[in-house]
């Protein structure tokens, strides 16, 4: 039935907020964003060090099917998605009514 899957993953770097804090724009902040961007990367090419970087991970999760692999959706009905999993929410609801 519903089952949580990992689907995707991201790595993330938050710059120190003085990168775009008197940017009049969110168009000038992306500027200055990628501008920032583009001198850590050759900072990071370049740096032999061990300084730390503080670098997070991103899971991005989605909730699917068991059996068919959908993206799960339900209504009050039961899911959308395949028969098989519809059949097996009524069994399960029959079951709890009984």
């Amino acid at each position: 039935m519903k089952q949580k899957v990992l689907v995707n993953l991201n790595v993330t770097c938050d710059p120190p907020y003085s990168v775009g804090r008197w940017s009049k724009t969110l168009e000038d902040k992306a500027k200055r964003l990628e501008e920032w961007c583009r001198d850590f990367e050759e900072f990071l090419r370049d740096h032999r060090s061990q300084d730390p970087v503080s670098l997070n991970v991103e899971r991005e999760y989605q909730d699917q099917c068991s059996l068919c692999g959908r993206e799960w959706e339900e209504d009050a009905d039961g899911p959308l998605c395949c028969n098989e999993a519809q059949g097996e929410w009524d069994k399960q609801r029959d079951g709890v009514a009984a």
